[in-house]
């Protein structure tokens, strides 16, 4: 009996062939803004659990769970279970499309960072090229989703890196009749990168609307600054509907801790004004 007993002890602490490893990841950030002098608070974070392994027979796989701070964990979003091998990364679940797979190269910002609108897919397969530099992405949404905002599509983007180069494009076919494409570039040397953009979105008539893009950081090591424009104007229009310009700096305190202040305009309209200082934590 004792043996039984023991042999029953040992297996319960025998480590499966196949264990997955288990990280915990995440982020907080508060900030206080103001703006056209009426001031608002507010916290915004991520908690993420990935369970990582492989099966052995050259498949590895991934499961992420994740908790937004906005939302209770029957509503969470950004959950995927990912499957790597010889047929490259394929994403499933709430994942990002080709075309969000490659935006938002020049938002730094925490706040009021100027991005594109690239949205969310339910696959996300990046191809296995084997090119030094060059990345694939193809994605597809469903009629039916796990998140409610994507669009039923199909994508494609491609993003090629080289000496401190990048290049990216994408093209997204919405089954409403609507697309939407987005070309970037950046460039970063020692501390400094530029980055430039134009998001495109075209409605089912055949109206443009083109978001354009840039901003330009340096990081100093113990203090990052930057600025971000954006300008988005309709086909056929006189004038753009909103023109910001952002500048912010951020200082890094140690231990996944960060201070940072922004300040945005819109040239076009005077109430798009407003103020940002903030702390948050990556951990």
């Amino acid at each position: 009996m004792k043996k039984i007993i023991a042999a029953a002890v040992t297996a319960a602490f025998v480590v499966p062939a196949f264990a997955a490893d288990v990280n915990i990841t995440g982020d907080m950030e508060y900030s206080l803004q103001d703006g056209n002098s009426v001031t608002t608070s507010a916290l915004d974070g991520d908690f993420n659990i990935k369970v990582s392994g492989d099966n052995g027979e050259g498949i590895s796989y991934a499961a992420d769970f994740n908790v937004n701070a906005a939302d209770t964990i029957a509503n969470d979003g950004g959950n995927s279970l990912t499957l790597s091998g010889t047929f490259g990364k394929v994403d499933m679940g709430d994942t990002s499309s080709a075309v969000d797979a490659i935006d938002d190269l020049t938002d730094v910002g925490y706040v009021l960072g100027q991005g594109s609108g690239g949205g969310d897919a339910d696959v996300l397969w990046t191809l296995p090229l084997g090119v030094e530099g060059l990345t694939v992405y193809a994605s597809y949404g469903a009629d039916t989703t796990v998140d409610a905002s994507e669009d039923t599509h199909t994508g494609l983007s491609f993003t090629y890196a080289s000496g401190g180069f990048s290049l990216g494009y994408g093209m997204q076919d919405n089954d409403d009749s609507t697309e939407h494409s987005i070309v970037n570039g950046s460039y970063a040397t020692g501390g400094l990168t530029i980055a430039a953009e134009v998001f495109t979105d075209k409605s089912a008539t055949n109206v443009d609307t083109d978001t354009k893009n840039v901003g330009v950081s340096y990081d100093m090591g113990t203090m990052l600054v930057f600025v971000e424009s954006s300008e988005t104007k309709v086909s056929g229009a006189d004038a753009a509907t909103n023109d910001y310009t952002t500048v912010g700096v951020q200082a890094p305190l140690g231990s996944g801790l960060t201070v940072f202040l922004e300040q945005t305009d819109d040239s076009i309209d005077a109430t798009n004004e407003a103020t940002v200082a903030g702390i948050a934590l990556s951990f």
